[in-house]
């Protein structure tokens, strides 16, 4: 007999929730396209820009609604990739930015927590 190692069914119902938030947070950044005066193609263009972060976490939510340790590994090495982005594009790394992307980096170390640590063995 095969045994799967699921998470707290709690614990995975919070963390999803705080990454929806978290998804609502980073989507609430592209709205400052608006008050730019474009037309509204190149307005569509950059609000879809603004929120490519948004579409992969979304994804990342919908892979870690299934198999939590994937998802959570890839929330982890998107945030790490998103930083060092920010970091090489902007030349400098502000500690604001350290804190908005360090609570999605925790969500995901969570999921994997969760995964290993505080699942039951259940029979598959």
């Amino acid at each position: 007999m095969k045994t799967n190692t699921q998470g707290n069914p709690i614990v995975s119902w919070v963390l999803r929730i705080l990454l929806i938030i978290t998804i609502l947070f980073f989507s609430m950044f592209s709205f400052d396209v608006f008050e730019e005066n474009l037309g509204f193609w190149d307005t569509a263009l950059a609000f879809l820009m603004h929120n490519i972060p948004t579409f992969v976490m979304i994804t990342i939510l919908i892979i870690a609604w299934n198999w939590e340790s994937i998802g959570g590994i890839l929330l982890m090495l998107g945030i790490l990739g998103f930083a060092t982005f920010i970091g090489l594009s902007s030349g400098r790394f502000m500690s604001g930015t350290l804190i908005v992307l360090g609570i999605p980096f925790l969500i995901g170390a969570l999921f994997v927590v969760n995964h290993y640590f505080l699942g039951k063995k259940q029979a598959a």
